[in-house]
C-alpha cells in the first residue's frame, strides 16, 4: 500500500509540474504587456516598468524565476497593486469567496444527492416530476436572470432580504472590527459546526438503527451546535454584524444553490438507476431487507461514488468564485479579482490563483485514488504495476 501511495504522489507532482508549465505558456502566449498602460509617459517610463517587473527578460528566464518562487511558496507581487504580494490579495478575498461559494457548493451537493437518490428509487411519481422540472429549470437558467429575479422579488418587491453589497454601511459605521476579520471567523465557525454535524451524522448512521431516533439526534445536534455558535457570537459583541452579513449572504447563496443542485441530482439519479440493477441489490431485496436499508446501504452507497468524485474535483474551483453572481449582488470576491487581473493584464495574480487551483485539483486526484481503494470493495490495488 505504501508503494501505491508513493506512486500516486509522484504522478501528482509530475502532473502539477506539467500544469504549471502549460499555464505559464498559455498566459504568456496572450498579447499581454502591463507596461503598455504607461505608454503615455514615454519610452523611458515604459522601460523602467518592464525592468521593475522583469518583463524585459526572456521567457525562459521568467519561467525559471516563476517556478523557483512557486516551489518556495512565493506567488510574487501584483503588477496592479505593487508591491502587494499576490498571496496577500488572495487571502483578503478568500473569506468572501469561501463564506458564499463553499457552503453553496456543499448544500447543492447534499440536496442533489438526496433528491437524486429518492426520485430514482420512487420513479414515476409526482416528486420525480417536480424535482426534475425544478432542477433542470434552474440548472439551465441564465445565471444573471435568476439572480436578478430573486433580488427583485425578495429584495426589492417584498423587502425581506438585502440584495446589494456584502454589508450595510449604516450598521457598520461604528464597528470595531473589519469585514475580513468577521468573515474569517464566520468561515471558521461554519467549518466547526459543519464538522460536528457531519461527525454526528456519521456516527448515528452506523450505530443507531431506529430512523426516528437517528433523525432526532441529528436535528437536535444541529440545533444545539447552531445555538452554541450563535450564543458565542452574541457574547463576543459582534453578533449584530454577523447577522447583517448573513442577511446579505442569503440571496446569493440561494441563487448559487439553485443553479448547481440540478446537475448533481441528475447525476445521482442516473448512477442510482444503474446501481439498482446490480446483483447485490437484487440479493439484498431477496433477503427481505427493509427498502430503506437496501436503498441507503446497498444501492446509494456505491451510486454516490461518482458524485463524490465530482464534488472533490469541483471544490478547488470554488476558489475562483463566480463573476456573474458577484456582479449581480455586488459581492466582490475572487471572481472580481480575476476579472480585474485579466482587464489590467496582471499576470502574477492570474498565475497565483490558477496555480493554487491546480495544486488543490491535483491533490484531490491523489486523495481520491487512495480513498477509492478503501471506499469501493470492487477496486483492488497490486503492489507492482499500479
Amino acid at each position: 500500500m505504501t508503494e501505491f501511495i508513493l506512486r500516486r504522489v509522484v504522478r501528482g507532482l509530475v502532473a502539477l509540474l506539467l500544469f504549471q508549465s502549460l499555464l505559464f505558456a498559455l498566459i504568456h502566449a496572450l498579447p499581454y504587456d502591463f507596461s503598455a498602460f504607461f505608454i503615455g509617459g514615454g519610452p523611458g517610463l515604459r522601460q523602467l516598468i518592464q525592468h521593475q517587473f522583469g518583463l524585459d527578460r526572456s521567457l525562459a528566464e521568467q519561467y525559471v524565476s516563476w517556478l523557483w518562487r512557486f516551489l518556495q511558496f512565493d506567488l510574487g507581487e501584483s503588477f496592479l497593486y505593487w508591491p502587494t504580494p499576490v498571496a496577500t490579495l488572495i487571502l483578503s478575498r478568500l473569506p468572501r469567496t469561501l463564506i458564499l461559494f463553499l457552503p453553496a457548493a456543499m448544500l447543492a451537493y447534499l440536496l442533489g444527492i438526496w433528491l437524486g437518490k429518492v426520485i430514482a428509487w420512487r420513479r414515476g411519481g409526482a416528486l420525480e416530476f417536480c424535482a426534475t422540472l425544478a432542477g433542470v429549470s434552474t440548472y439551465t437558467s441564465f445565471a444573471p436572470w435568476l439572480g436578478f429575479l430573486l433580488a427583485n422579488v425578495f429584495g426589492w418587491y417584498l423587502g425581506w432580504l438585502p440584495y446589494r453589497r456584502l454589508i450595510d454601511h449604516n450598521v457598520w459605521f461604528d464597528a470595531t472590527v473589519s469585514v475580513d476579520w468577521l468573515l474569517s471567523r464566520l468561515v471558521v465557525t461554519a467549518a466547526l459546526v459543519g464538522g460536528g454535524i457531519a461527525l454526528v451524522w456519521r456516527v448515528t448512521h452506523h450505530h443507531v438503527r431506529a430512523p426516528r431516533v437517528r433523525w432526532s439526534l441529528r436535528v437536535g445536534t444541529a440545533a444545539l451546535l447552531g445555538a452554541l455558535a450563535w450564543g458565542w457570537w452574541l457574547r463576543s459583541g459582534t453578533g449584530y454584524l454577523a447577522r447583517d452579513v448573513l442577511a446579505h449572504l442569503t440571496l446569493p447563496l440561494v441563487t448559487v444553490v439553485l443553479l448547481s443542485f440540478g446537475e448533481t441530482m441528475m447525476m445521482m439519479r442516473t448512477s442510482m438507476l444503474e446501481t439498482m440493477r446490480e446483483d447485490y441489490v437484487l440479493m439484498a431485496r431477496a433477503k427481505g431487507l427493509p427498502e430503506r436499508v437496501v436503498r441507503d446501504r446497498h444501492a446509494a452507497r456505491n451510486a454516490i461514488l461518482p458524485v463524490l468524485t465530482g464534488l472533490a474535483l469541483n471544490l478547488p474551483f470554488v476558489l475562483t468564485g463566480s463573476l456573474v453572481i458577484e456582479l449581480v449582488f455586488q459581492w466582490h470576491a475572487m471572481g472580481k479579482l480575476i476579472f480585474d487581473a485579466i482587464e489590467w493584464q496582471d499576470i502574477p495574480i492570474l498565475m497565483g490563483i490558477l496555480s493554487l487551483v491546480g495544486v488543490l485539483a491535483v491533490s484531490a486526484h491523489v486523495v481520491l485514488d487512495v480513498l477509492y481503494v478503501f471506499l469501493d470493495p470492487r477496486i483492488r490495488y497490486v503492489e507492482r504495476g499500479v
